[in-house]
């Protein structure tokens, strides 16, 4: 009975989420209980920290909430901001003169320094760009920005 429509990573990096959570348990097809939480998950320098009713918790716990609610509500959202892309263009014109040919080693150069699948260079953000580029100019020994600039 479980219409859950949660997933935990939507592909839009936020550095935070509030969710409205129904919780409904049952004994023999029969509801005992229902319970309504509001989660939120923010984004922090250490990871990810939870809130459940505005209490600190531990993020395993929130998850466990959102999975197995009945139901969940996105009350609000805040994203990260992304350099878009016409900054996107641009890191791909100088991933392609450091020698990375194609637009898939591009990604594959943002996902090996970020720890994560990147399909798109447009979503990142200025601080990851800015990982992004340093790396590719490391991996070539060289000083960021001193050949393809």
């Amino acid at each position: 009975m479980n219409d859950n429509t949660f997933t935990p990573n939507t592909g839009t990096r936020a550095q935070s989420r509030t969710f409205n959570v129904l919780s409904v348990t049952r004994e023999c097809g029969v509801t005992t209980d229902v319970e309504y939480a509001i989660i939120n998950l923010t984004r922090t320098d250490a990871g990810l920290s939870a809130q459940i009713n505005g209490q600190s918790a531990e993020l395993e716990r929130a998850v466990r909430l959102l999975r197995q609610a009945e139901r969940v509500w996105l009350l609000d959202e805040v994203l990260l901001p992304v350099i878009g892309k016409p900054a996107a263009r641009l890191l791909h014109i100088e991933l392609g003169r450091l020698g990375y040919r194609t637009s898939a080693s591009h990604y594959e150069v943002a996902a090996a320094v970020l720890g994560r699948d990147v399909t798109s260079l447009a979503t990142l953000t200025v601080e990851e760009a800015v990982i992004t580029r340093s790396f590719a100019y490391g991996q070539l020994s060289l000083p960021t920005g001193t050949v393809a600039a």
